[in-house]
């Protein structure tokens, strides 16, 4: 029997905070950055927008991550890359927030998304794009779960 979810963003904002408290345990450092990652960025997703945000997060926590996400299934696939990529809880915290981020979009079928194959082309298409309102409410939308489910499950800094 399959069960119909009526939030999606709701049910993969669940299973992404599942799969890093199963990968990674509620006091983790890597844990409590990203519970900071999910207070912050949201903010800046609302105050200076998707593509910004996303420029900042690959800043952070590097482009080829990011890049990673538009191929992975599950929250699995990012997290367990993720852990084999990164020893600096800090960096992984910017790199999961993002990755997340952009697999959500993807499986939404946000345009700017959907069909690129690159960090670049991602940013590039966020920015011609006449469709971005709508991804960036889908954005803050899935945001706003993580946070309040980050702050509700993970141990603050």
């Amino acid at each position: 029997m399959e069960i119909y979810s009526k939030d999606f963003t709701l049910d993969f904002a669940l299973k992404c905070i599942e799969t890093l408290r199963s990968a990674y345990g509620n006091k983790h450092d890597v844990t409590k950055k990203f519970r900071s990652r999910c207070r912050n960025l949201i903010e800046s997703i609302y105050y200076s927008g998707l593509t910004y945000t996303l420029a900042y997060i690959a800043s952070k926590g590097g482009n080829v991550v990011l890049e990673n996400a538009l191929q992975a299934n599950s929250p699995k696939d990012i997290v367990e890359y993720i852990k084999s990529q990164y020893s600096q809880s800090e960096e992984a915290s910017y790199a999961l927030y993002g990755s997340f981020l952009i697999a959500l979009l993807r499986q939404l079928e946000a345009p700017e998304i959907v069909n690129a194959k690159s960090f670049l082309e991602i940013l590039r298409n966020l920015n011609t794009s006449t469709t971005l309102p709508v991804t960036e409410e889908k954005a803050l939308r899935f945001a706003e779960w993580l946070k309040r489910l980050a702050e509700a499950l993970f141990e603050a800094e």
